[in-house]
């Protein structure tokens, strides 16, 4: 536990940073096969995530 809270803050930028790529090459190819792929990987980072689309956090109570 001690070496991932260590490199949470690296580990989080590298998938932020796999994304950004996949998804800029995904919009360059003509198929729409490996966008869904991505649209899926997306979804459930977007389900682990504490902040939500619209820019509120999980858990704020919101009135």
């Amino acid at each position: 536990m001690g070496l991932f809270s260590k490199h949470a803050a690296d580990v989080l930028q590298i998938i932020g940073g796999v994304v950004s790529v996949a998804t800029l090459i995904v919009k360059l190819t003509p198929t729409a096969k490996d966008d869904a792929i991505v649209a899926k990987v997306i979804k459930v980072l977007s389900a682990l995530s504490l902040c939500n689309a619209d820019g509120s956090f999980i858990g704020s109570a919101e009135k």
